[in-house]
Protein backbone atom coordinates (compact mmCIF):
# COMPACT_ATOMS: atom_id res chain seq x y z
CA UNK A 1 0.00 0.00 0.00
CA UNK A 2 2.82 2.40 0.83
CA UNK A 3 4.43 1.68 -2.54
CA UNK A 4 1.17 2.56 -4.32
CA UNK A 5 0.84 5.80 -2.36
CA UNK A 6 4.50 6.69 -2.97
CA UNK A 7 4.12 5.98 -6.70
CA UNK A 8 0.98 8.11 -6.86
CA UNK A 9 2.73 10.98 -5.06
CA UNK A 10 5.72 10.78 -7.42
CA UNK A 11 3.36 10.79 -10.44
CA UNK A 12 1.48 13.84 -9.18
CA UNK A 13 4.69 15.73 -8.38
CA UNK A 14 6.19 14.81 -11.75
CA UNK A 15 3.07 15.98 -13.59
CA UNK A 16 3.17 19.25 -11.68
CA UNK A 17 6.86 19.71 -12.36
CA UNK A 18 6.33 19.15 -16.09
CA UNK A 19 3.46 21.58 -16.37
CA UNK A 20 4.63 24.07 -13.77
CA UNK A 21 7.51 25.18 -15.98
CA UNK A 22 5.27 26.09 -18.90
CA UNK A 23 4.83 29.85 -19.02
CA UNK A 24 1.31 31.20 -19.04
CA UNK A 25 1.47 33.55 -22.01
CA UNK A 26 -1.78 35.39 -21.34
CA UNK A 27 -0.96 37.87 -18.58
CA UNK A 28 -4.44 39.40 -18.96
CA UNK A 29 -5.72 36.22 -17.28
CA UNK A 30 -3.69 36.83 -14.14
CA UNK A 31 -5.68 38.05 -11.15
CA UNK A 32 -8.61 37.10 -8.96
CA UNK A 33 -12.00 36.66 -10.65
CA UNK A 34 -15.46 36.33 -9.07
CA UNK A 35 -18.06 34.18 -10.83
CA UNK A 36 -20.78 36.56 -12.05
CA UNK A 37 -22.95 34.42 -14.39
CA UNK A 38 -23.21 30.79 -15.45
CA UNK A 39 -25.29 29.41 -18.31
CA UNK A 40 -26.02 25.73 -18.90
CA UNK A 41 -26.77 24.72 -22.49
CA UNK A 42 -28.21 21.21 -22.80
CA UNK A 43 -30.35 19.35 -25.32
CA UNK A 44 -33.35 20.58 -23.26
CA UNK A 45 -32.45 24.26 -23.64
CA UNK A 46 -30.63 27.16 -22.03
CA UNK A 47 -30.58 27.53 -18.24
CA UNK A 48 -28.97 30.77 -17.06
CA UNK A 49 -27.88 31.41 -13.50
CA UNK A 50 -27.70 35.18 -13.22
CA UNK A 51 -26.95 35.20 -9.49
CA UNK A 52 -24.73 32.17 -8.88
CA UNK A 53 -23.42 31.19 -5.48
CA UNK A 54 -19.93 32.42 -4.61
CA UNK A 55 -17.05 31.38 -6.79
CA UNK A 56 -13.47 32.55 -7.13
CA UNK A 57 -10.86 31.80 -9.80
CA UNK A 58 -7.29 32.95 -9.15
CA UNK A 59 -4.59 32.89 -11.82
CA UNK A 60 -1.02 33.72 -10.83
CA UNK A 61 2.08 33.63 -13.00
CA UNK A 62 1.89 29.85 -13.46
CA UNK A 63 -0.48 28.56 -10.76
CA UNK A 64 -4.25 28.73 -10.47
CA UNK A 65 -6.95 27.92 -7.96
CA UNK A 66 -10.70 27.71 -8.47
CA UNK A 67 -13.52 27.16 -6.03
CA UNK A 68 -17.07 27.71 -7.22
CA UNK A 69 -20.62 26.57 -6.72
CA UNK A 70 -22.44 26.00 -10.02
CA UNK A 71 -25.83 26.64 -8.45
CA UNK A 72 -28.25 29.46 -7.83
CA UNK A 73 -29.62 28.42 -4.44
CA UNK A 74 -27.59 28.99 -1.30
CA UNK A 75 -25.95 26.10 0.46
CA UNK A 76 -27.85 25.02 3.55
CA UNK A 77 -26.29 24.73 6.98
CA UNK A 78 -26.14 21.30 8.53
CA UNK A 79 -29.04 20.62 10.88
CA UNK A 80 -26.46 20.40 13.67
CA UNK A 81 -23.78 23.02 12.97
CA UNK A 82 -20.31 21.49 12.42
CA UNK A 83 -21.72 17.94 12.59
CA UNK A 84 -23.16 17.14 9.14
CA UNK A 85 -24.90 13.86 8.50
CA UNK A 86 -23.70 11.66 5.63
CA UNK A 87 -26.58 12.94 3.48
CA UNK A 88 -25.62 16.56 4.26
CA UNK A 89 -21.98 15.79 3.33
CA UNK A 90 -23.09 14.37 -0.02
CA UNK A 91 -25.26 17.41 -0.67
CA UNK A 92 -22.33 19.73 0.08
CA UNK A 93 -19.93 17.64 -2.02
CA UNK A 94 -22.22 17.87 -5.04
CA UNK A 95 -22.51 21.66 -4.75
CA UNK A 96 -18.82 22.51 -5.02
CA UNK A 97 -16.09 22.53 -7.70
CA UNK A 98 -12.58 22.73 -6.21
CA UNK A 99 -9.17 22.34 -7.84
CA UNK A 100 -5.77 24.02 -7.86
CA UNK A 101 -2.53 23.47 -9.71
CA UNK A 102 -0.58 24.82 -12.65
CA UNK A 103 -1.80 26.15 -15.97
CA UNK A 104 -0.66 27.00 -19.47
CA UNK A 105 -2.37 29.64 -21.56
CA UNK A 106 -2.41 30.96 -25.10
CA UNK A 107 -4.23 34.09 -26.20
CA UNK A 108 -7.55 32.16 -26.33
CA UNK A 109 -7.24 28.91 -24.35
CA UNK A 110 -6.14 27.97 -20.87
CA UNK A 111 -5.40 24.41 -19.76
CA UNK A 112 -5.35 23.67 -16.05
CA UNK A 113 -3.37 20.78 -14.54
CA UNK A 114 -4.72 20.07 -11.04
CA UNK A 115 -2.26 19.15 -8.31
CA UNK A 116 -5.15 18.94 -5.83
CA UNK A 117 -8.85 18.50 -6.55
CA UNK A 118 -12.06 17.50 -4.84
CA UNK A 119 -12.41 14.71 -7.41
CA UNK A 120 -9.44 12.29 -7.04
CA UNK A 121 -9.35 11.18 -10.70
CA UNK A 122 -8.89 14.81 -11.78
CA UNK A 123 -5.52 15.13 -9.98
CA UNK A 124 -2.91 14.68 -12.71
CA UNK A 125 -5.54 15.26 -15.42
CA UNK A 126 -6.40 18.48 -17.22
CA UNK A 127 -9.21 20.82 -18.19
CA UNK A 128 -9.11 23.11 -21.21
CA UNK A 129 -11.17 26.28 -21.48
CA UNK A 130 -11.61 28.92 -24.12
CA UNK A 131 -11.37 32.38 -22.64
CA UNK A 132 -11.57 36.04 -23.53
CA UNK A 133 -10.74 39.02 -21.34
CA UNK A 134 -12.52 42.29 -22.00
CA UNK A 135 -11.57 44.98 -19.49
CA UNK A 136 -12.41 43.56 -16.06
CA UNK A 137 -14.59 40.76 -17.47
CA UNK A 138 -13.41 37.20 -18.12
CA UNK A 139 -15.50 34.90 -20.31
CA UNK A 140 -14.63 31.18 -19.94
CA UNK A 141 -16.05 27.94 -21.25
CA UNK A 142 -14.71 24.45 -20.56
CA UNK A 143 -14.14 22.51 -23.79
CA UNK A 144 -12.38 19.38 -22.51
CA UNK A 145 -11.71 17.62 -19.21
CA UNK A 146 -9.53 14.55 -18.77
CA UNK A 147 -8.88 12.34 -15.76
CA UNK A 148 -5.29 11.37 -14.88
CA UNK A 149 -5.65 8.22 -17.01
CA UNK A 150 -6.94 10.12 -20.05
CA UNK A 151 -10.63 9.29 -19.54
CA UNK A 152 -12.74 12.16 -20.89
CA UNK A 153 -15.45 13.63 -18.65
CA UNK A 154 -18.75 12.20 -19.97
CA UNK A 155 -20.30 15.69 -19.84
CA UNK A 156 -17.90 17.06 -22.48
CA UNK A 157 -19.90 17.82 -25.60
CA UNK A 158 -23.21 17.13 -23.85
CA UNK A 159 -23.46 20.24 -21.66
CA UNK A 160 -21.92 23.62 -22.42
CA UNK A 161 -21.26 25.90 -19.45
CA UNK A 162 -20.03 29.35 -20.41
CA UNK A 163 -19.24 31.60 -17.44
CA UNK A 164 -18.71 35.30 -16.94
CA UNK A 165 -16.34 36.37 -14.18
CA UNK A 166 -15.46 39.85 -12.91
CA UNK A 167 -11.95 40.88 -11.85
CA UNK A 168 -11.80 41.54 -8.11
CA UNK A 169 -8.02 41.97 -7.90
Amino acid sequence: MLRVLAAALVAVLAAGACHGNEPASATALEGAWRVERIVYFTSRGEFPIDSPQPGLFIFGESYYSMVWMPLEQAALDSKEIWRPTDAEKIRSWNMLVVNSGTYAATDSTVTTYPLVAKTPEFVGGSATYTYRVSGDTLHMEMIDTLAHDGTRDPGVGVVRIPMRLLRVE
